[in-house]
């Protein structure tokens, strides 16, 4: 029992917001992450979204069917320049007021590194950086409280979220209903640890379950010392016992498909089916 999602810019043949929705229907599925930036990026230079933007693409998404389960602002949180931050941290403020017309629960995001192009820095693991985190953590979630929408924040293995430990570290220094977590069990493994990725996600599951809100579903290979994204069904992701555990604790919980694009889709839908 799973709520699929897919992300709008995977298809990447859509012309038009209206072809987009066609094609999400098309594919079997009701569900969509919606980035802006990403889509139709001629639409998110524009400085401003608006209550009619979101109406429209609600509007334009509903006549197929198709709800937005997730507007995406991924954004680097914690930009180390306090002027591109604020800017970063109102345009995030800005989704989440705008949300209610696109008719998304929550506005999702990575939290973003020290480093202003997102590279790799040791810093991202100091507890120094991850109270930086916590604080704009916790003005995120006080605007979502205040607009009734949920701040959707996802981990990755370079950021200052990296582990189910720093994950709930942030839950409880951040004591919110509004915080939910975006749950990519790829982005938390390495090639060492994937072997034990199922583990990791029961872990999550039973530790702080109630707060994942989405389940981010993306197929990989290892390569040497890499983990390299590929469609679902063409890498080594255990994701019959993922999506076990999903079902366990979280049924009709978002599980969005990452990585996996256009005719790929059908395929994944099938096999996911297919474990009902």
């Amino acid at each position: 029992m799973f709520n699929l999602a897919v992300r709008g810019h995977d298809l990447t043949k859509a012309c038009d917001p209206q072809d987009l929705a066609c094609q999400v229907a098309e594919k079997g599925i009701k569900n969509v992450q919606f980035a802006l930036n990403a889509s139709f990026p001629e639409l998110s230079a524009a400085p401003l979204i608006s209550p009619g933007m979101g109406t429209f693409f609600k509007n334009e998404f509903g006549q197929q069917g198709i709800q937005v389960a997730l507007l995406s602002c991924y954004s680097n949180l914690i930009h180390p320049d306090a002027d591109k931050r604020e800017k970063i941290l109102q345009k995030f403020e800005r989704y989440l007021f705008h949300a209610r017309y696109f008719g998304a629960s929550m506005v999702a995001s990575e939290t973003g590194s020290v480093i202003p192009t997102l590279g790799y820095s040791e810093e991202n693991f100091t507890d120094e950086v991850f109270d930086d985190l916590v604080t704009v953590a916790q003005r995120l979630v006080k605007t979502g409280e205040r607009y009734q929408t949920m701040v959707g924040i996802e981990a990755g293995l370079n950021h200052p979220l990296f582990s189910n430990d720093r994950i709930q570290e942030l839950i409880t220094r951040v004591p919110s209903d509004f915080l939910g977590i975006v749950y990519d069990p790829t982005n938390l493994i390495t090639p060492e640890t994937a072997s034990k990725q199922v583990e990791i996600v029961a872990e999550a599951f039973e530790k702080f379950g109630e707060r994942i809100v989405c389940l981010h579903l993306k197929d990989y290979v290892i390569e040497g010392d890499r983990i390299v994204s590929v469609p679902l069904g063409e890498g080594v992701i255990p994701y019959q016992a993922i999506l076990q555990i999903v079902d366990q604790y979280k049924p009709y919980c978002y599980v969005v498909l990452e990585g996996t694009k256009d005719e790929g889709i059908k395929r994944a839908v099938a096999m996911i089916e297919g474990l009902s």
